[in-house]
């Protein structure tokens, strides 16, 4: 009859192991996006986003010092898109479901590929939350972190 408790036990070790070892493999790939965002060129901005367009890591800040970080932590928001910071979030506004840039994101996570050379102009506030009119190129490479797909968007002005 013990037998039985140590099979029990062996396999709820083994149990344990192995969900340590998925969340480490998780920790570890996330961590390597982590820093592909934080060592990029440095006129080139980039967001890591998941499928609702959060934020997860940017580089945006580091180099906008001057830009206050009082936006909610979503792609238009952080970019300090026009129709996104006038309507509150990102998505929500007027101009939202038009937007070339969100239809872009969206079909590669449907599609489940990234993108290159997509560009667009874009509405932006600057530091003195005047509007000004920005083209930018985006690149957006999709990876995953387990199941979970994130897309990993550099965005550079074009002059």
């Amino acid at each position: 009859m013990n037998w039985i408790y140590y099979i029990i036990i062996a396999v709820a070790v083994v149990v344990i192991i192995q969900a340590i070892r998925q969340w480490h493999k998780k920790k570890v790939n996330y961590d390597l996006l982590s820093e592909r965002v934080h060592y990029l060129q440095t006129n080139t901005y980039a967001f890591l986003i998941d499928q609702k367009f959060r934020v997860k890591e940017t580089n945006f800040y580091e180099l906008n010092e001057n830009i206050q970080d009082d936006q909610p932590y979503v792609l238009g928001n952080v970019l300090h898109c026009q129709s996104g910071c006038d309507s509150g979030l990102c998505g929500s506004g007027i101009a939202c479901p038009t937007c070339p840039i969100r239809t872009v994101i969206n079909n590669a996570f449907k599609l489940q590929r990234g993108f290159d050379h997509v560009e667009a102009t874009m509405h932006l506030y600057d530091e003195n939350h005047e509007v000004k009119k920005v083209d930018v190129s985006m690149d957006g490479e999709l990876s995953y972190v387990g199941c979970e797909p994130y897309l990993l968007v550099k965005v550079r002005k074009i002059n």
